[in-house]
């Protein structure tokens, strides 16, 4: 060769190389596979053998592919270069041209991830992918790829070294159940086509499908880079996207993807395949990676009876759903759905739930939405299992014994949300809770049984209060910690929960298993108004919103009050507040326009530790169920075990009410969710009881020398009336002794004592006998004097005075005793005459 020619030939190699280095990029990553899109070999291509370049080096067809695009459909294929000699091998001394089915020739250049493979080490293998646009051409079958190398003896300097047809029955699709070897992301990676579903939800038709990836590399696979596309057998391509869309791989792990599509309802659904492509960004092109032929598509039914469990994956864990129980009440014209909804962790391993969107879907066609807030974000640890409530409003109109709640896969915005499982809502009114009987409760805090026990409907003022008693058992097999409850109450269609109170018993905060709380719910209501149902709602803070604990319906309304026959005593049973009482007397104080009802209870403290008694609150009810706002008096002194105190109660009465039939009822005072202490102000009451009284007054006394007002006694020692001759008065002295009783603690006293002298001729004068308040058993002795003046006493020179002695409380009476007592005429003593 002449010195011109070899400058030809040296310019031509430059120049290929060049275009080589500029168009190519880097798409194959170095080492003994084909980078990140690389194959392994396929059954079909086997058989076209080796093409030698030299001697030791040979050359593979390992794959081939074709794809679609707007620019024009690219052609890929992969050469796996083996170089078996002690020398290295550079590949800018071969090159390869792809001949497509409509006669053009191309050469082929590498994809990026290729591009920086120059050469083949001795002793060693190497894969690159190589791409051309073949235009329109529209199949990989036919198109032959001959290798070249340069050979300045040839007039073009170019040698044909042999090259590959690509089979009529070559198949760029993995078969059907078939793996195919990857690398992506520069990790080995097995995939295979698991399942295609088919599925009509909404009015559309929804494609998935599932492929599974085993990370068979030492890194965690977070982006396999891939794109795929759903291709029918007609050849129409349709985008899928995956679900979710940031999975990650462990080493080792195996995980099935799922790749959502949607399709036109007329599509042929039969032979479908997936194929696989990767952006080269340098070359700005979708390159083919991989295809395969899916399995014949399935239509699942997510359709799922009453009470039964739907097993989904979540991450590469296996959860169970289920819809445990569900209700429904009706309020202002719409239909309000209590649903609660199961979820377990079968898994071994901790799981987050994602945030699933629901949805009630009617038999008309409408769909409303379901607040999926107490299920997003849940953290369960392995076998644990929780329930959440989720609610829902619809028009009352709409049919509500035909409903599904509708639970789709999360899905990023507009993406398409696949469905994950329909459950048939069985329609049940809002179950009515009967007085006594337990009902299991699961709520995402963990597992109870509640249970009614009473509903009491009682005076407020002028008002009603309704006390609703609910016991509530921790049924499961751990410690629950109770949120800081609050109540929502629903009288019939009234809502009376700005006036709602709760109080738990002893302040409980914590149950440990099959430990109970007692639970007292508290709300007014007009006193006219017909209560025929009743709702109570316990929420408790959940981040944003308040999540419901429980939920209890009843038309057992009518009041369930303990009632104690007249002399016997009752417990108050309050942890930290028991006590027992009982009536020591009842009196009834007369008057012209009204009278008083007076009774007097002795309260025992039953607690072992000295404890502050319980706020009494009271009523006095008749027969035909008119109430009358009691007042209570009661020591605030915190009492020993067993000690005893004096409570008194009373309350104005109109003349005509036989005061001998009352009965008193006597409750618990609470406010601001504990019981007051004596003196507090109370919002409500509870643990209500009737107490039959016996309302009895002492018969007077014909003597003073011993009168009983408890805890005083009084004895009128000597009572001396004395009336000078010729004088216009009468002097009495009154000397008693007054003891007080120890033996109950006490408020201070409100009633007085009241001594009347009636004169000769019926005419009254009073005095107060000062009541004091001395040590226990000892004796006040005093005197009162009555200087009585009256002219017509001149007339007298003897005769009689009564003394009465009265109990007086809130200015009436009650006569204890009375007696009379002789008027001393005296008469001067005459003067002595002068000289005696």
């Amino acid at each position: 060769m002449n010195h011109s020619t070899r400058k030809y030939a040296v310019a031509m190699l430059s120049l290929a190389v060049l275009n080589q280095s500029i168009a190519f990029g880097a798409y194959a990553a170095a080492g003994p596979s084909a980078g990140k899109a690389a194959t392994a070999a396929v059954s079909t291509l086997e058989g076209l053998g080796a093409v030698s370049l030299k001697s030791g080096v040979s050359v593979k067809l390992l794959d081939a592919a074709l794809q679609p695009q707007e620019s024009g459909n690219m052609i890929t294929y992969t050469l796996n270069y083996v170089n078996g000699s002690n020398s290295n091998v550079s590949l800018i001394d071969y090159f390869s041209k792809v001949t497509t089915s409509s006669g053009a020739v191309i050469q082929g250049k590498p994809v990026t991830g290729s591009a920086a493979i120059k050469s083949i080490p001795a002793n060693s293998s190497q894969s690159v992918t190589y791409y051309v646009n073949a235009g329109k051409a529209a199949k990989i079958t036919g198109v032959r790829i001959a290798l070249y190398g340069w050979d300045f003896s040839q007039a073009n300097y170019q040698k044909k070294l042999g090259m590959f047809t690509i089979p009529g029955s070559y198949s760029e699709a993995t078969a059907r159940g078939q793996s195919k070897k990857l690398v992506l992301a520069g990790m080995p990676v097995i995939s295979k086509a698991e399942s295609l579903q088919i599925v009509k939800a909404n009015g559309k038709v929804y494609a998935r499908v599932g492929i599974s990836f085993a990370n068979s590399g030492t890194k965690v696979l977070k982006d396999t880079g891939l794109k795929g596309y759903l291709i029918s057998s007609g050849g129409s391509r349709f985008e899928l996207n995956a679900a979710p869309a940031d999975y990650q791989i462990q080493p080792k792990e195996q995980r099935t993807v799922q790749y959502l599509a949607d399709i036109p309802s007329y599509t042929k659904t039969d032979n479908m395949s997936l194929q696989f492509v990767q952006e080269d960004s340098e070359l700005q092109l979708n390159l083919p990676v991989a295809e395969y032929k899916l399995p014949a598509a399935q239509s699942p039914n997510f359709i799922l009876p009453a009470n039964a469990v739907a097993k989904l994956k979540v991450a590469n864990n296996t959860i169970e759903t289920q819809l445990a129980s569900t209700a429904v009440y009706s309020e202002d014209h719409l239909a309000k759905w209590s649903l609660k909804f199961r979820v377990r962790n079968t898994g071994n391993q901790a799981v987050t739930i994602p945030a699933y969107p629901f949805s009630l879907t009617t038999a008309e066609g409408y769909s409303y939405p379901v607040s999926n807030k107490a299920l997003a974000g849940l953290s369960l640890k392995p076998l644990e299992e929780r329930v959440v409530e989720l609610s829902a409003e619809l028009p009352l109109k709409l049919n509500q014994g035909v409903l599904q709640l509708q639970m789709n896969e999360p899905a990023e915005e507009g993406r398409i949300a696949f469905p994950a499982a329909y459950y048939q809502i069985p329609y049940s009114l809002q179950p009515n809770h009967l007085l006594a009987t337990e009902y299991p409760v699961q709520n995402s805090l963990g597992t109870f049984v509640v249970k009614l026990e009473s509903v009491e409907r009682l005076p407020w003022s002028d008002r009603d209060q309704v006390v609703t008693k609910i016991s509530l058992r921790n049924s499961g097999s751990t410690n629950v910690q109770l949120p800081a409850l609050t109540a929502l109450l629903k009288a019939g269609d009234l809502d009376i929960s700005g006036s709602a109170q709760m109080v738990i018993e002893g302040s409980k905060s914590q149950l440990a298993p099959q430990e109970t709380a007692v639970l007292y719910i508290t709300g007014n209501l007009p006193y006219s108004y017909q209560l025929t149902k009743l709702k109570v709602i316990l929420q408790y803070p959940s981040e944003e919103t308040q999540a419901n604990f429980l939920t209890l319906f009843t038309s057992q309304v009518e009041n369930t009050l303990r009632t104690v026959a007249a002399g016997e005593p009752f417990r108050l049973e309050l942890a930290g507040k028991k006590a027992e009482i009982l009536e020591r007397q009842s009196r009834i104080y007369p008057g012209a326009d009204s009278k008083l009802i007076y009774t007097e209870l002795v309260m025992t403290n039953e607690e072992l530790r000295k404890t502050q008694p319980a706020q009494l609150v009271g009523y006095y009810r008749t027969p035909d169920r008119q109430y009358f706002e009691a007042v209570i008096s009661q020591s605030a002194a915190a009492l020993n075990p067993k000690e005893k105190s004096l409570v008194t109660v009373w309350s104005k009465l109109p003349p005509e009410i036989n005061a001998s039939d009352l009965t008193l009822f006597l409750g618990e005072g609470t406010a601001e969710g504990k019981l007051t202490a004596p003196g507090a102000v109370p919002a409500a009451y509870i643990e209500t009881v009737g107490l039959g009284l016996s309302p009895a007054n002492p018969a007077p006394q014909p003597s003073l020398q011993k009168l009983d007002l408890f805890p005083y006694s009084l004895s009128v020692n000597q009572v001396t009336a004395t009336m000078p001759e010729d004088r216009e008065s009468i002097e009495v002295q009154m000397n008693y002794r007054l003891t007080r009783s120890e033996q109950y603690v006490a408020e201070a006293n409100e009633h007085k004592l009241v001594a009347e002298l009636i004169d000769p001729f019926g005419q009254p004068s009073e005095q107060l006998l000062p009541l004091g308040d001395g040590p226990a058993g000892a004796g006040a002795t005093g005197s009162l004097s009555f200087p009585l003046n009256n002219k017509a006493y001149k007339a007298l020179n003897g005769g009689t005075v009564r003394l009465n002695i009265y109990d007086e409380f809130q200015g009436k009476r009650i006569l204890l005793g009375s007696q009379n007592y002789a008027v001393v005429y005296e008469r001067p003593a005459p003067k002595k005459t002068e000289g005696e």
